[in-house]
């Protein structure tokens, strides 16, 4: 209901399927679509450590937090997990496909060893072509990597960080202007770089229906979430340019809709 996995369910859970002996998967998250909230990654580590229980953390989105000094701690525990995934198209600013899997040791990959003969025969192989099917899932793709590796020779760790650290305190500054705002609702204060806000007293129809003329009118790009307490509109904020003059912009737009 928090929108963040439940170290005591979790527990629950873990106990008993343990005591049915079946092999276990947890996938924690680092940075929620919906909030941006970061799962207790410590709290599951240990239980996933206590129980046998594998560990994967999907970090597409909170992953790049570690570029960053000073927001780095809110990811305590991901080193913990056996498996990590980053997806750098969002705190990257890097093409849609250009996502990491991170694994501890190249042994973690042999899952995906497989024979194709049409692709990587064993005479092909032992001559020094390259096998493809050990390299990737798709086993073609793009050379986005390539485009990861300049963007870091070029910026550096705290050049990205610093570019992170901007859209985060963004977020901080568009919940500072919701809260003092009169006619907008905060859903909670921001984890990264997501806020969410809606025109205060507004069912979730009207602010489906918001969202859209703004879109039509071709005024702003909001996303959506829906929680426990209704619909909300969703800002994601990613552009490292933006400035608190955007921020007031956006609010004026969806408060001038909203009274129409």
């Amino acid at each position: 209901p928090t929108g963040v996995l439940d170290p005591t369910t979790l527990h629950a859970a873990l106990t008993e399927l343990t005591a049915t002996g079946t092999p276990t998967l947890v996938v924690a998250t680092a940075g929620t679509t919906d909030t941006g909230r970061i799962d207790p990654l410590p709290a599951i580590a240990e239980l996933c450590h206590t129980h046998g229980a594998r560990l994967h953390t999907d970090a597409s989105y909170g992953g790049p937090l570690l570029f960053s000094d000073t927001l780095r701690p809110a990811l305590d525990g991901l080193d913990q997990a056996h498996t990590i995934a980053i997806d750098l198209h969002k705190l990257g600013w890097q093409p849609v496909a250009a996502g990491l899997l991170a694994v501890p040791d190249t042994t973690a990959l042999t899952p995906l060893t497989h024979h194709a003969d049409y692709l990587n025969a064993p005479d092909d192989t032992r001559a020094g072509l390259p096998d493809l099917l050990g390299r990737s899932l798709r086993t073609t793709r793009r050379p986005d990597i390539l485009k990861i590796a300049v963007t870091l020779r070029a910026l550096g760790r705290r050049g990205l960080g610093d570019l992170v650290e901007r859209v985060c305190a963004a977020a901080h500054h568009l919940a500072d202007l919701v809260e003092a705002h009169p006619s907008f609702e905060l859903h909670a204060r921001p984890t990264l770089s997501t806020v969410l806000f809606r025109p205060t007293g507004t069912d979730d129809r009207t602010t489906a229906a918001l969202r859209r003329t703004l879109l039509h009118h071709g005024h702003a790009v909001l996303g959506r979430t829906t929680t426990p307490q209704g619909l909300w509109l969703k800002a994601t904020l990613l552009n490292p340019h933006t400035t608190p003059d955007d921020l007031r912009t956006l609010l004026t737009l969806v408060e001038g809709q909203a009274r129409r």
